[in-house]
């Protein structure tokens, strides 16, 4: 007798494991239906209580508001400054919240507003050293304006098709579930794609009429059609520019011109001594601040180091990054019970990685600035 099997054609990328659900199963009719429909179906048990099964809630934006990001994120280097937002329900659970102690670099941060409050048709690219802020800049970002924002990492096994969505079986039925691109694209939400180049370039090439603002099509869904919402935006960013990297940044790849010729560019880098010394401030706020201080002059000779080698001085093989300098100032703090806090701290924070060599210069380079000694190679 012969088999028989789902209609419609087997999405591409479902792999191996979800193809085995199918032989054997005999699955009539079968259709894909939207995540739309499948969110509005509700159950109802003998007492007339709504049951409803545990998918992902997407909710378009109910209003445009016109935001003065001034006022809105408290700088007054940006009063002035105004675009406009979509307005969310409150509930909605792609709406992150505002971090208390969260610090912006101003300038980048213009930067991002103006992409945000008009993309014209690009996308952004953020590059810069690891652990500068990249991503949690766009995420704060997006809190404050109350702009919900889906992030994902991709790696070197990514396919477009994970962004897209896939078919999935529903007691019994066939069900397409979008993934996040699709729902970004449909309901208006920033999506942030991190370590955009350590994905195959040839992978990314996909996203070519989507960089182009043209609608996307799900072939897997019934040639399903999504037109961008004009609010959405795609975000993604990397330790490099597309280039590849033969140093620190190992597995990065060289991406595709015409990929990157869709994206609008920013520069990022780490904070100013300053501005680390405020974020530090507020993660700790009850720690010395001429301790806090020699920290970050700590982290930007590291830095230092590594970008501007000199003669007969250590090479740095990593900067210390402000995600590494707030590590280290948080355990210090909870390393109280250390004959030397700091120095406990910061062997767990940073130097546990680093070289017999590297090691012993942080280690010198931490007492002279701790000691107030001049600071020797």
């Amino acid at each position: 007798m012969p088999s028989e099997k789902a209609c419609g054609p087997e999405p591409s990328g479902f792999g191996m494991r979800a193809k085995a659900l199918f032989c054997g199963m005999r699955i009539i009719p079968c259709r894909a239906v939207t995540l739309k429909e499948k969110n509005m179906r509700k159950l109802s048990d003998k007492t007339g209580t709504e049951v409803s099964e545990n998918v992902t809630r997407d909710e378009f934006p109910v209003s445009v508001r016109k935001a003065d990001a001034g006022a809105e994120f408290g700088i007054h280097e940006l009063d002035g400054v105004s675009l406009e937002v979509p307005v969310f329900d409150k509930s909605c659970q792609y709406l992150a919240k505002p971090a208390s102690d969260y610090v912006f670099n101003t300038g980048l941060l213009r930067n991002l507003l103006s992409f945000l409050g008009k993309s014209s048709g690009d996308a952004l690219y953020l590059y810069g050293p690891s652990g500068c802020g990249k991503t949690s800049m766009v995420i704060q970002a997006a809190a404050v304006l109350k702009w919900p924002t889906v992030s994902l990492t991709v790696n070197g096994r990514f396919e477009l098709a994970d962004l897209i969505g896939h078919p999935t079986i529903v007691k019994n039925e066939l069900v397409f579930v979008h993934g996040a691109l699709a729902r970004a694209m449909k309901y208006g939400y920033v999506l942030i794609l991190n370590e955009i180049d350590l994905a195959d370039a040839a992978e990314l090439s996909g996203l070519n009429d989507v960089l182009e603002g043209r609608n996307l099509v799900v072939i897997q869904n019934n040639g399903e059609v999504i037109k961008p919402h004009p609010s959405f935006r795609l975000v993604v960013t990397a330790n490099t520019c597309g280039r590849g990297s033969r140093g620190t940044y190992h597995g990065t790849q060289l991406l595709n011109a015409a990929f990157l010729d869709r994206f609008r560019f920013i520069g990022c880098d780490y904070m100013s001594s300053e501005e680390e010394l405020k974020l530090l401030k507020k993660v700790v706020p009850d720690a010395d601040e001429g301790l806090l201080s020699g920290m970050v002059k700590v982290a930007s000779e590291i830095r230092k180091s590594h970008l501007d080698p000199v003669p007969n001085h250590v090479y740095m093989s990593v900067p210390m990054s402000t995600r590494a300098l707030v590590r280290w100032a948080k355990l210090t703090a909870e390393y109280s019970y250390e004959s030397d806090p700091a120095d406990a701290a910061l062997v767990h924070a940073f130097t546990g990685r680093l070289s017999e060599e590297e090691r012993a210069y942080v280690t010198r380079l931490k007492f002279d600035i701790m000691t107030g000694d001049t600071v020797n190679p």
